[in-house]
C-alpha cells in the first residue's frame, strides 16, 4: 500500500471512532438525565402519597411517629 492510502486509512478510521464515542457520550448523557428524572417523579410521588392507616400495635405506631418527625 501506499503511504497516502496508509494516511488516509488512519484519518479516516480515527474520525469514524471520535464520531461513535461522541454519539454514545450524548446517548449516555441523556439515558442517565431520563433515569434520574424518573427516580425523581417516583420520589415525589411517594412523598405525597396519603399516609396509610394507621397501625393497631402501639409499639409500631411509635415507630411511625418517630419516622415521620
Amino acid at each position: 500500500m501506499e503511504t497516502s492510502s496508509v494516511i488516509l486509512l488512519v484519518v479516516s478510521a480515527s474520525i469514524s471512532f471520535a464520531v461513535g464515542r461522541t454519539i454514545m457520550h450524548f446517548r449516555k448523557k441523556s439515558k442517565a438525565d431520563a433515569l434520574l428524572k424518573t427516580q425523581q417523579r417516583a420520589a415525589q410521588a411517594l412523598r405525597d402519597a396519603p399516609p396509610g392507616p394507621e397501625s393497631k400495635n402501639k409499639s409500631k405506631r411509635k415507630r411511625q411517629v418517630r419516622l415521620k418527625q
